[in-house]
Formats: C-alpha cells, structure tokens, sequence
C-alpha cells in the first residue's frame, strides 16, 4: 500500500511540473467526454520535444541524466471526433515490468502512470497491450533527420515542422500531424501530434486535434542538450 501510494504522488509532482511548463496539453482541461473504455474513434500520439521541455524544468527526470533526448512520447490519447475520452473507470495499476519495458521512451516513471490513468484506461486495453501499442505508435512514425540529434537552435515555420514530417512519411494522409509550440514570446516546438486509426494507419486529424496547431508565424526548436 506504501509504495502504491507514493508511486501515484511521484505521478503527481512530475504531472503538475508539466503543467507549470506547458508540457502538459490544454485538452487535459477542456472538452473530455465521457466514455466507455474502448469507446473512440482514433487515437493521437503526441511526442513531446524534451529539449524544450528541459529548458524549463531541467531537475525533471528526462533532463537529468546521461541519455539526451529529442522527441519523446507523450503519450497515445484515444479521440473522438468531436472531443475525447480520459480517466474511464478502469482501475487497475501499471506493473513494474510494463513501466521497465517503455521507460526508454516515456522517461519518467510519473508519465507513465498519468498517462496510464487518463488515456490509456479510455483504450479498452490491458496495460501491457496498452504500452505495446505505444510503441507501435511510435515506430510508425520516420522521424525526420533533422529532428534526431540537432546541435544547433532551428528557427523555422510551425508548417515547416509539418512538412518535414510528411516528406519523412509520404504515407501519412493531409492533415494526419499537428506541430504545436508553447505561449511564450519566443515560441518554441513543444509537441508534434500524428493521428492513428485504431489499426495505427495515419489519418486525418479532427477538427479538435487540428485547433492545437502552433500559430506562430516562426518557432524556435531548442538543440538536443
């Protein structure tokens, strides 16, 4: 009971240093559904740009040790057309094994178990089907060359980011990636967002996933650390 209870504050400290940097989606906010577990229409995988993220929290997990990152995941939210689902009535816990098994690409044990519990209980999956599927997301998608290891500021337009993506996956439909960017003055790349039906072939975003795109006529992507 101990360790449960201190694994779900360790969830809450590192979600509430997300949400203090932005690094945490205004969806979380607005426009949840409810829903029955497996109840959606697609899903949205969203990677993160931890560069960015690190700027601003650079004592959180991700930004303190010897691996550098560029793009992680963020999570794999199930979608509706019009709004989405989160924290269905599912309650069972992410085993240590499951946490082993993704933690090279959601690297932060808090993330994991947030993500779990808002999205990954709406996905009508076990949580080791569940984060199998997130790697699966994850490895549809050709990150493009740029992205993988810069070691230098790009400056560059939101829709360049989204061109890029779709030069990387010529099979990706129009409209399947989002590129978003924090509030700040100087706007930086915070998230890419590339939608899925449910059998991972790239679709179209909806209209709600497509309101998130960066409206910045110039953004800055922050090098790998």
């Amino acid at each position: 009971m101990f360790g449960s209870k201190c694994r779900w504050l360790a969830a809450a400290l590192f979600i509430a240093c997300l949400s203090a940097s932005g690094g945490v989606s205004a969806r979380h906010h607005a426009h949840a559904t409810a829903s029955a577990p497996g109840e959606f229409d697609y899903y949205l995988l969203s990677l993160s740009w931890s560069p960015a993220f690190c700027l601003s929290k650079p004592d959180s997990p991700e930004c303190g040790g010897p691996r550098r990152y560029a793009f992680i995941v963020h999570g794999l939210w199930p979608q509706n057309e019009r709004g989405w689902p989160e924290h269905c009535d599912v309650h069972v816990a992410v085993p240590d094994a499951v946490v082993d098994s993704i933690i090279d690409l959601m690297p932060a044990r808090g993330l994991i178990y947030h993500e779990w519990s808002a999205h990954g209980t709406c996905s009508g999956l076990a949580p080791a089907d569940f984060f199998a599927l997130v790697r699966r997301a994850y490895s549809a998608v050709n990150i493009p060359g740029d992205f993988k290891d810069p070691d230098q500021p790009i400056s560059q337009s939101p829709q360049a980011v989204v061109t890029a993506f779709a030069h990387a996956n010529p099979q990706f439909p129009k409209d399947a990636v989002v590129a978003s960017c924090s509030g700040q003055s100087t706007p930086r790349l915070r998230e890419v967002h590339v939608c899925f039906d449910k059998e991972l072939k790239a679709r179209a975003c909806s209209v709600d996933a497509l309101k998130e795109a960066c409206k910045a006529g110039t953004l800055i992507i922050p090098p790998v650390r």
